[in-house]
């Protein structure tokens, strides 16, 4: 009985989210009722306060389910080694992009001004929790770099990167921006100019 109510909860859920979504697609989301919601989603009110406190939280879980899974797209290449040769990395083994490029009307209007929640930010700060928390970068020995200010480096310019590719509306293939995304990891300049 405990499973079925589970699936029944996660139904209700899933729905809901679903029915969030359709809504803010077309609306502000200050513009957006509980009472569009449940009706979109054909629920009651009571079901959408027994699994959510308010929009604010609908939002914020909508938010933190598709952080998870970009997260997940990350991990991809590394599950199952754990040293990372970025130079002999089989490109093809990158699913970011491609997931980026599927789900691309989703993160476009999480981008949009739809939402009053600084999404970028947030993107940003889940990578840079991934690679503080699971990565540790090899650096040349005496190097007087804290290795926490290189994660954070690199977490907001991948996500930066994403973010921009996304503005330009996928201008170039996944396949091209996993070869960037690679090159830019193992690129180091010590000498740049100024341009007159």
């Amino acid at each position: 009985m405990k499973q079925f109510l589970d699936k029944r909860v996660q139904r209700s859920q899933s729905d809901i989210k679903q029915a969030f979504l359709t809504l803010l697609y077309q609306k502000y989301f200050e513009d957006i009722t509980i009472s569009e919601i449940v009706r979109e989603a054909n629920y009651n009110r009571g079901t959408f306060y027994a699994n959510f406190k308010s929009k604010e939280n609908l939002l914020n879980e909508v938010i933190q389910d598709v952080l998870t899974e970009m997260i997940e797209q990350i991990r991809n290449p590394y599950k199952a080694i754990n040293k990372v040769n970025l130079k002999e990395m089989d490109i093809e083994d990158i699913t970011l992009f491609g997931y980026f490029k599927e789900n691309g009307n989703l993160f476009k209007l999480l981008l949009s001004n739809h939402i009053r929640v600084d999404f970028r930010h947030q993107m940003a700060r889940a990578i840079e929790d991934l690679f503080i928390t699971e990565y540790r970068y090899e650096l040349e020995e005496g190097t007087q770099l804290n290795p926490k200010w290189l994660y954070i480096y690199r977490a907001h310019g991948v996500a930066g990167l994403i973010i921009r590719w996304i503005e330009e509306d996928f201008s170039t293939s996944p396949e091209y921006m996993s070869k960037q995304i690679v090159e830019l990891m193992v690129t180091a300049t010590e000498v740049f100019y100024v341009k007159e």
